[in-house]
This record gives C-alpha cells, structure tokens and sequence, in this order.
C-alpha cells in the first residue's frame, strides 16, 4: 500500500506529553504534513524490521557480538599490561550482560516488537509524536509495548531516519576498574576530550551512551573506579543491527560542557593533544592514505569549541572548513602524521590507541598506527639558510609552480625586523598577513635575480630525486624549469 493511500483515519497520531518514564497522547495531529511524514516514518520502521528479521529473530546480532568479545578475550589472554588487563575485567562484564539480553530478547523483547508491528498493520496502536516536521528541528515517532520502547527519529537538517529500542527491566551491573594511568594530568585532558564530544552526563556523573564496543571499553578505563555498565537498547540502522550501553562513572563528578571548555582552553600544547585523542576517536575521521586528521562538529558544539578551534589552528597547524549545518577542522600531511607520531609517543594515549585497535569495531585506530608509519619529510627539509642573514626560509611552491621563499612571525614587529635584515643583506622581501600573523616573503622573481637561485635549486634538485610520487616530481620539475635552474647562463 502506498504512503497516499494509508487510511490516517483509522490511526490514532497524537502530540505527546510526558507522564513519567513515557509519553501519552494529548492532543491528535492535525498537520497532514506531519502525517505524511509520520507515516513515511512508519513505514521505514516496519521495512527495517523486515530486512533484519532474520537476525533480530534469531538473536543473531548478540551472538555476533559475545563471539567477537570472547575471541578478543582469547587472543590476548596471554597479554599482562594494566590496561589490558582492566579492558578483560570490562569485556567479560559486557559478555554477562549480553547473555542476559539474549535470553530476555528471545523469551520477551522480540515477541513484544513482533505483537507492536501487528498492532501498527491493524491501526491499533497510538502513534505519538514529538518534534517538528522542518528542517531545523527533529521530528520523532514513539510507539510502546510493555517492556519495549521504539523511537523513529528524523534527524533535523540532514533527513537522516535513527530508529531505537528502548528495553525495560533490563539490570546492569558494576566493575571496579583500576587506575593504570601514569600521567594524571594527561588523563585529566582524556576525560575533557570524552566530555566535550560523544560523553554525557548522568546525575553528576560522567556518562557514555555508545554502540561501539571499543568505545565503552576505552571510556570505562579512562574514569578509574566504580563503572555501572547498562544495555539500554538496541539499534536498527539500516545495515546493521547495534547493542547500545549506557555507562555512568559513579565515583567521578562532572562539571557542565561550557565549563570544562574553559579549562581546556587553559591546557599546554602537549596536554591539548591528549586532549583531541579521545575527541577524534569519537567526533572525528582519520585517513591514513591521505594523511589526514578531521574533527567535525555541529554548529552548534562549534559555538561552544570556538576557543579550542582557534588553538588548534594557531598551535597545530588546522585548517577551518565551514559547511552547511557543521564546521570541520583539519590537519594534513605532515602536520597530521606529526600528530598521529606525538600521540603515540605519549605513553598513556599509546596505550589506549594499541589497545583500541585490537577491539571489534576498532578501524579507526589502526588507521591512527597506520597514518603514524607514513613517510613525511623531516621537519626544516624544505629549509634554506639565507646567506648573510641568521634568518631560514622554507621553499613553497605554488599551484602555477613557481617558487617562493616563506617565513611566518606572530608578532608584526618580529617580521619587520626580518626584512630590515634581509634587506640590509641585498634581498627584496615582501610582508603580508595571513591567520595567525605575518609572512615575510622573497617572490620567485627576486630569487631568479639573486645569489639565493642555486641554493634553491641545489634543494629542488634533492628533493626531485628523493620523490617518489609520479605527479609531485612533474611539479618539483616545472619550478626548476621555471626558476631556470638549467639554464647555464
């Protein structure tokens, strides 16, 4: 039947209002606007369902789950650091709790989902609705059983659909973990990066909500004491079927978001970088081919990661791309595997990244040791020495392969001083402004016209024969025949 010929009629769609733990109708919807996107909704429910029958039947999804966690249990039996050692404590908890679930799903959740979409084909169960139907805000779909709570939710802006079940009478449970970090204050910058992006808040405490097994393992291990482990849920994604745990740090206080980013505004450098590790792994995209480092955030989070933005670029060399719903900031070559490098030399992030890459679900941190190998070149590489100067210039070429001689001062005084001394030396600088300060610049024609064209090309030359990639060579090439390095006169 299609969506224009459903019978709303005969359905009951209500806007909700909370009584308790669950919404009851208040008022029919009368927008048919919002009808026909409640019913799409609906309709998009019962097609997910249909297309994981089989593992949502069968419990096949929980299954999946122990067995990856009992084989990553077996693999690394042998293995005896700290935090591996509390990461076991955490899984084996994760596996009780997901043999508990498998033996309520079968026994009780499934058949009530079941009993919920007969009810939706007979129009014989309220629809209860929250939200707008626009594009700046989310609309969302409710519908109960007895123990079992579905959520379709429209996601404002982007149009994506997240359908989630809510499961009652579903007991957690506590781990004791250990304290197996070295460096309290690089901790401290850990729970800010968790805070800041996917962590929660739970009566005061720190909370995750996750559907990523490797999430909750590294989360638990970064709040040392007493962990309360849940399973809250289940999601039915369009490609797969996920286990959703809620954690709560009961021995940890928590400060608000717009707190704790006044005091990671306040961090070192090397305690910023700790800071982004968890931040990245949670909110963030890492491309080990392209030398890449992403974080993305909402405009929203953005408002409130201003301060942090402008280090990261200052600092670590990011770069700001504004999108339409959500800025993202990036780090790349170089810069990125320099990151990626720091990150792994910090021994507690280490640790946790060598740990994360072992854990199902755990790709993004093998990129980050993947992305860490790359060859780059060293730092000052593309440095000369200025003759009669104290002064060093790296060489940029520009996209029409002309060659430039760059320096960068914060301070307009500091660069002013430069072109007084290379102008005192015979060179012809230039000044001009850019993010974050000035750049003191020798233009391709001046460097042509002066002592400084060998050096530069004896450079180009090293680098022609160290480079490897087929397209950067014929760009090295092009500067050297447009800086005339061949030419013998």
């Amino acid at each position: 039947m299609s969506l224009v010929q459903v019978d709303a009629g005969k359905l009951r769609i209500c806007w909700g209002v909370r009584r308790g733990k669950r919404l009851v109708c208040k008022e029919p919807v009368a927008d048919e606007a919002v009808i026909r996107e409640v019913l799409e909704l609906v309709e998009e429910l019962k097609r997910r369902v249909e297309k994981h029958k089989d593992k949502l039947g069968g419990a096949a999804f929980i299954d999946e789950l122990i067995d990856l966690l009992e084989q990553w249990l077996e693999e690394h039996k042998n293995d005896k650091g700290k935090k591996i050692k509390e990461a076991k404590k955490i899984a084996r908890k994760m596996i009780k709790l997901l043999k508990k679930l498998r033996r309520k799903w079968v026994e009780k959740y499934w058949r009530q989902l079941l009993e919920l979409m007969d009810l939706l084909e007979k129009n014989a169960t309220d629809i209860i609705v929250t939200g707008e139907n626009n594009s700046e805000k989310s609309l969302t779909v409710h519908l109960y059983n007895r123990d079992v709570a579905i959520e379709v939710d429209k996601v404002a802006k982007s149009g994506n659909v997240t359908i989630s079940l809510s499961l009652s009478k579903l007991e957690g449970d506590n781990v004791k973990v250990a304290n197996t970090f070295s460096d309290k204050e690089a901790l401290r910058a850990i729970q800010h990066g968790w805070g800041m992006t996917d962590g929660g808040i739970t009566s005061n405490h720190p909370a995750m909500n996750t559907a990523q097994p490797w999430q909750a393992v590294l989360w638990s291990l970064c709040y040392p004491g007493k962990i309360h482990i849940l399973i809250n849920g289940i999601g039915i994604n369009e490609e797969d079927i996920t286990v959703i745990w809620h954690l709560v740090a009961n021995d940890h206080r928590t400060k608000p978001k717009e707190d704790v980013a006044k005091e990671v505004k306040k961090l070192g450098t090397e305690r910023l970088k700790a800071f982004l590790a968890p931040a990245i792994w949670g909110d963030g995209y890492i491309n080990a081919n392209k030398k890449s480092i992403r974080l993305i955030m909402g405009l929203g989070k953005y408002d409130l990661w201003l301060g942090i933005v402008e280090r990261l670029i200052n600092e670590l060399g990011f770069t700001i791309y504004p999108r339409e719903y959500s800025v993202e900031v990036m780090l790349k070559s170089s810069k990125a595997v320099k990151l990626a490098r720091d990150w792994l030399a910090m021994q507690d992030v280490k640790e946790l990244i060598e740990l994360g890459a072992g854990l199902p679900d755990g790709e993004k941190f093998r990129r980050i040791i993947e992305l860490a190998s790359k060859d780059v070149r060293e730092k000052g590489s593309s440095s000369i020495a200025i003759p009669g100067t104290n002064i060093s210039m790296s060489i940029s070429i520009g996209s029409d392969c002309r060659v430039e001689l760059r320096t960068k001062r914060k301070s307009e005084d500091e660069a002013l001083r430069l072109v007084e001394e290379l102008r005192r030396a015979g060179y012809e600088p230039s000044m001009y402004v850019v993010r974050g300060g000035y750049m003191v610049s020798i233009t391709h024609a001046n460097i042509r016209d002066s002592p400084l064209k060998p050096i530069v090309c004896r450079k180009l030359g090293e680098w022609l024969e160290g480079e490897k990639d087929e397209r950067r060579k014929e760009r090295i090439a092009m500067a050297m025949q447009n800086l005339k390095c061949l030419d013998n006169t």
